[in-house]
């Protein structure tokens, strides 16, 4: 039996009927958080769902409710450094990471603890940050899925280039990787001026913002020179080898138009290099697509149904 892990619940947003979250150990020793969702009604199959940067399991509820609704089950995780799972500095609000195949790492030792409820064809899915580790997580090859479906994934971003890149090395190298880069936010929630990045929907964001409120723990800010190098590494390695080409699964890839985070042309490059990719525009939508607001959001749904055939 898993320990049970606790919830923080929005009267405006409720917890998803039937939804569990437990308490998992990581192969390094962390406490991590995760939670699964049952389908209602007639079981179509099951999503395996990775969060962006400073997210969490119940940003993504209303989403949760409505999958389940469709008949699949959702199981999601709290990465490690964010959501309610441990934190890797003594800072909490930095977001660190040593290796940003780590993440995808959780993913498989979650795997075998929730495996025996994901019924059906099981698709992979992911915003963000979650986008590079659901890619990376499929060419590892240690989980098989019918589909991949990614909302604004971060095959690289938007701005920094190649002195960003230079200078973050540089500073990992001289050991400064657990400090924060000079200049670089990431207030997330809890920064007012986010939602002019993030995303169009008041009500969405402030929703975001009073759970953070609510629960301190559940607070991220910017990330460390370390978590940048990490994700730099793994953005080199999606282009210096293989492994993408041999992704042969049907894969959904959706961008924003006003995406001012991830890279739009990474995001291209990337449909070019994966087999049969598909590439969604949703001209109107800041980065964080999955909570825009409602004109743009269905949209995204209804091809998500479609992809997905549900």
């Amino acid at each position: 039996m898993l320990e049970s892990a606790p919830i923080v619940e929005l009267a405006d947003d409720p917890t998803p009927d039937g939804l569990q979250a437990f308490w998992f150990t990581s192969k390094d020793g962390l406490r991590l958080r995760a939670a699964i969702s049952p389908a209602q009604g007639v079981v179509k199959g099951s999503i395996l769902f990775a969060p962006g940067r400073t997210e969490y399991i119940e940003k993504y509820f209303e989403f949760i409710r409505q999958m389940n609704a469709k008949g699949l089950t959702i199981a999601i995780i709290d990465h490690r450094g964010q959501g309610l799972s441990d934190r890797l500095l003594p800072n909490p609000l930095l977001g660190h990471v040593v290796d940003f195949s780590d993440y995808a790492m959780d993913m498989e030792t979650l795997w075998p603890l929730i495996k025996d409820q994901m019924s059906g064809p099981v698709f992979l899915m992911a915003h963000s940050m979650g986008g590079a580790i659901a890619t990376d997580l499929v060419r590892r090859g240690q989980i098989q899925f019918e589909k991949m479906a990614c909302c604004a994934p971060m095959m690289g971003f938007a701005a920094g280039g190649a002195f960003l890149a230079g200078l973050i090395k540089i500073l990992a190298i001289a050991g400064l990787k657990k400090l924060p880069p000079p200049g670089v936010s990431g207030g997330g929630a809890l920064d007012p001026q986010a939602a002019k990045i993030l995303t169009s929907d008041e009500t969405r964001f402030d929703r975001d913002f009073r759970r953070n409120t609510l629960e301190p723990k559940l607070q991220l800010g910017g990330p460390t020179i370390g978590w940048l190098n990490a994700a730099l590494k793994l953005h080199k390695s999606f282009w210096h080898d293989e492994r993408l080409e041999k992704i042969k699964m049907p894969v959904l890839f959706a961008m924003a138009g006003h995406e001012k985070l991830v890279s739009n042309a990474q995001i291209q490059h990337a449909c070019e290099i994966i087999p049969g990719a598909i590439l969604e525009n949703y001209p109107d939508a800041l980065h964080e697509i999955l909570q825009e607001r409602d004109e743009i959001r269905n949209s995204l749904m209804n091809r998500l149904d479609a992809f997905l055939d549900v």
